[in-house]
Parts: C-alpha cells; sequence; structure tokens
C-alpha cells in the first residue's frame, strides 16, 4: 500500500490511472518486467514525450522504441534468445536503444567499462562467451580479433525485415566489477522481488520525485548506479539529460534545461562547486549521490549550495540499495548515509556490513538515531603504531588544508610504527606550496603516528568513471 501511495504522488498514473495501470500490466506480461517493457509502456501512453537527450539529439519515446525495434530486428538474424552479447560504449541515445534491443531479443547483456583495455575486453569475452559485441564507432578496429563486433551505426542503419512476433523472451543484464585487481567479475544481484519493491517504496516515498522531472545523468550507464537511474526515468516518464561529465556542462545542462534530479558521484559534487563563478539551479528538487563515500564537508558544502535538497544513498551492485540518508540526516550527521531502507536486513559484525547473509566488504558503525556512518573497506584498515585507522579519516583531515583539493593515503613500512602513510595530494588551482610546508600545517591535526612519512604531489587522483578511488593504482615508489 505504502509503493502504491508514493506512486500516485509522483503522479506517474496520469489522469487515467485505471487506463494506465492496464498498459503497463499488458507491457510486463508481454516483454516482462523489464526496461523495454516500460519504454514500450510510456511509447503507447505518450508517444511523444521526451525520453532521452544526449549531446547530439532528443528522441520521443515513440521513435526511442521505433529504434530499438529496429535494432532488435537485426540482432535477431545474428543471435538466439539466451546468448551473451557484449554492450560497449559511452552514455548515447544509440547506447540505449541498443540495451532495450538486446533485451527485447532475450540476450544476456554484459554491461562492459569503457575503461577495460582490448586485451581485458577480450578476456572478459571469452569468460562470459560473447556471441556478438556491440560498441561505439571507435572500438571495432581497436577489439579487431578479439570478438566479432557490429559498432552501433551499423547497427541502426541495418535494414531487415522485422521478426515474426514471437511470445517474449526475457533478457538478462550482467554487470561488471571494476577489474583495478584482476579480470572483471560478473556480478549477480542478490535482491528479491519483494524485497525490491519495499525498497522502491521507500525511495519514492523519501525523495522528491515526480513523472516527468527532467534529470541529468552524467554517469555511465554500464554502471549499476547509472542502470538504476535510466530505470527511475523510464518509469516515471522522466526525459533524461545524457550529459559529459564536466563541471561546464553539467552546470550549462542543469540552467538552460530545467532539471529538477540531478545524480552523481562525489568527484562529480566536488567539480561543480569548484566551478568559479555563483551560479544557481533554481528548478533543482533533489541531488541524489552514491557510488563513493560522500565526506562530511562534501555534505556540508552540498547542502550549503544548493539547500536542503541533498541525498546520499548506499548500495551495491549485488545487494542493490542499502540505506539513504536525507538532508535532514545530513544536517545532524554530515557523511552519513542515513537509516537502513525498509526490506534490507543489515547487521553489523565487529562494525563490518553484513546486508542479506552477504558481507559487503565495509565497516561502518551505527549512531544513536539509527544513522549509520562508514570508515573504509576492511581491506583497507591501516594499524599505525597499533593504533586503527582509515584511510578516509585521514583524506578528509587533511583535505582541510586551505591549498589541498583532493588526497589520497596509503600505508607504507615504518621500522617506528610498523605502518607509515604515504599522502597523495592534489593542490587547488593557483595554490603553490611544498611538501614539506603541508607537514608542517599537518604537526598540529594529527597525532604522530598518523602524519604522512611522504607526501607526493600529482596532478589528479585515479579514479573509476564512478568516482571510486583506484588506490591500488597509487604507487609508494
Amino acid at each position: 500500500m505504502k509503493l502504491l501511495a508514493a506512486i500516485r504522488r509522483t503522479g506517474v498514473s496520469g489522469s487515467q490511472p485505471f487506463h494506465n495501470a492496464l498498459a503497463l500490466v499488458w507491457a510486463v506480461l508481454r516483454h516482462g518486467p523489464t526496461l523495454y517493457a516500460l519504454a514500450a509502456w510510456n511509447a503507447r501512453r505518450m508517444p511523444d514525450a521526451l525520453a532521452l537527450v544526449d549531446h547530439s539529439e532528443p528522441l520521443t519515446y515513440a521513435v526511442l522504441l521505433r529504434r530499438a525495434d529496429e535494432m532488435a530486428a537485426t540482432l535477431s538474424q545474428r543471435i538466439k534468445p539466451g546468448e551473451a552479447v557484449g554492450l560497449l560504449g559511452g552514455n548515447s541515445t544509440d547506447f540505449v536503444a541498443a540495451l532495450l534491443a538486446c533485451v527485447r531479443v532475450g540476450a544476456r547483456t554484459v554491461l562492459l567499462n569503457t575503461f577495460f583495455s582490448a586485451a581485458e575486453i577480450g578476456r572478459v569475452g571469452q569468460q562470459q562467451r560473447l556471441h556478438l559485441l556491440l560498441c561505439d564507432d571507435d572500438w571495432p578496429k581497436r577489439l579487431e580479433g578479439k570478438t566479432t563486433v557490429l559498432s552501433f551505426c551499423e547497427l541502426k542503419h541495418a535494414r531487415v525485415e522485422r521478426p515474426t512476433p514471437r511470445l517474449p523472451h526475457t533478457g538478462s543484464l550482467v554487470l561488471l566489477t571494476s577489474g583495478s585487481t584482476g579480470t572483471p567479475k560478473a556480478i549477480r544481484s542478490r535482491v528479491g522481488l519483494r524485497a525490491g519493491l519495499r525498497v522502491a517504496g521507500a525511495l519514492l516515498d523519501a525523495l522528491p520525485l515526480r513523472a516527468g522531472a527532467p534529470t541529468l545523468l552524467p554517469l555511465p550507464l554500464f554502471h549499476g548506479h547509472g542502470l538504476a537511474t535510466l530505470g527511475m526515468g523510464l518509469a516515471l516518464g522522466a526525459p533524461l539529460h545524457l550529459c559529459r561529465p564536466t563541471a561546464q556542462e553539467l552546470w550549462r545542462t542543469l540552467q538552460n534545461e530545467g532539471i529538477e534530479v540531478l545524480v552523481l558521484v562525489p568527484t562529480l559534487l566536488h567539480r561543480l562547486l569548484d566551478a568559479p563563478g555563483n551560479r544557481a539551479a533554481p528548478a533543482l528538487r533533489a541531488v541524489i549521490r552514491g557510488s563513493a563515500p560522500l565526506g562530511a564537508r562534501l555534505g556540508a558544502a552540498g547542502l550549503d549550495r544548493f539547500g536542503d535538497v541533498l541525498f546520499n544513498l548506499y548500495g551495491s551492485t549485488e545487494t542493490g540499495l542499502i540505506s539513504l540518508a536525507t538532508p535532514t540526516d545530513l544536517h545532524a550527521a554530515p557523511g552519513s548515509v542515513g537509516r537502513t531502507l525498509p526490506g534490507v536486513a543489515l547487521e553489523l559484525r565487529e562494525g563490518r556490513v553484513v546486508v542479506n547473509g552477504h558481507d559487503t566488504g565495509d565497516l561502518a558503525s551505527r549512531g544513536e538515531a539509527g544513522r549509520l556512518t562508514l570508515h573504509g573497506r576492511a581491506d583497507e584498515l591501516l594499524i599505525c603504531g597499533g593504533e586503527n585507522v582509515f584511510p578516509a579519516s585521514l583524506e578528509e583531515r587533511i583535505s582541510t588544508l586551505d591549498a589541498v583539493a583532493e588526497c589520497a593515503v596509503m600505508g607504507v613500512s615504518c621500522a617506528e610504527f610498523g605502518t607509515g602513510i604515504h599522502a597523495f595530494i592534489v593542490l587547488k588551482p593557483g595554490c603553490e606550496t611544498t611538501p614539506t610546508q603541508l607537514q608542517e600545517e599537518l604537526s598540529p591535526l594529527l597525532p604522530r603516528m598518523f602524519r604522512p612519512q611522504k607526501i607526493t604531489l600529482i596532478d589528479a587522483l585515479p579514479r573509476t568513471q564512478t568516482g571510486k578511488l583506484l588506490r591500488s593504482r597509487l604507487t609508494s615508489e
């Protein structure tokens, strides 16, 4: 009942709720509980409504579904239901249409990270037994000999007769790890239907979402966060703007397109706040961030700049969404991830986060008000002079220095403390300082065993496309 009430509040059922509900049931019965079914539902009830906008073109729901069906017609001549297809590309209307086409023909669709090298893609192709790889136009030459490749352009412009209608085959989606510590691995979701519906109801109840609200997504669609946003946009009939992840492009889209919902990661929030000029986004109703730790300073800065519209989500690909911090939560406990969502069974076992029996590898604590605060990954815990210290805690304290834009730390061998600290620091534009000067400024801020034994100034921290720090790519040499 809570889910139905939340859906009514969004206005997605429109002026004909019974008719629209029947149309959705029909779409799901015909195409399965898929993204394609949501697109088909919207194409039937509001064909001329805006669905997607990328750097080159806008698509209505009718045009999006037609393009997906044309791609599906081509794919049906090349693959059988259940065979694996790789999808490799940046955010675009063609990527989304190809994804819907793969679902329509019942393919097992493997979403590939564009950060992967050609060799990694080749290994994934063998591991996942890819029958075909669909990709942006610049990939085929780089992947020559790795697997059978078809560019989005070739897929879009192929002309074949539409296949005879048949019973639907519900395709599955496969997400991969980043591959930063080895061959990327497929991730299987542990989220059941009943728990998923309870979480969806809680999110709709907590977030100020409405049907048709223009939404800005600068995150990659091959990642669970971006994919979930696509699903949210299709479910709410909201135009989704696929934007390049630069501060200038983000601000331009926020101001010119009347964006109400912005979905991002802390790195992009940091870029927005650091962009020159006192800009405003008056239509903004919700800034939903996730995928990486927020940090208390950044959370407070986000609230100060945008107002009480910042929400902090915590989840994982395997367990789905876990908790949500509202603006009220962030005012009370900046940087927290809020309270556990309904339908999520969370335990803290010696500080480790266990969700529905699965150890996430995260360390956290719960405050008196029930809010969860993350402290880092269990495998990143450092012991310096017999004292436990989490890299994220040190990084936030070092980042309080006026000259520091970003910071990352790693443990190194130390004769005195067993483990010492090596800090990698990115300076703010225009700041000129030395590691020695930074050491002096940190002296009153940190206990001696936690002070960096070495500071290295670098231009940028290594991160994934969703903003997660690739700590393994830092080197102490």
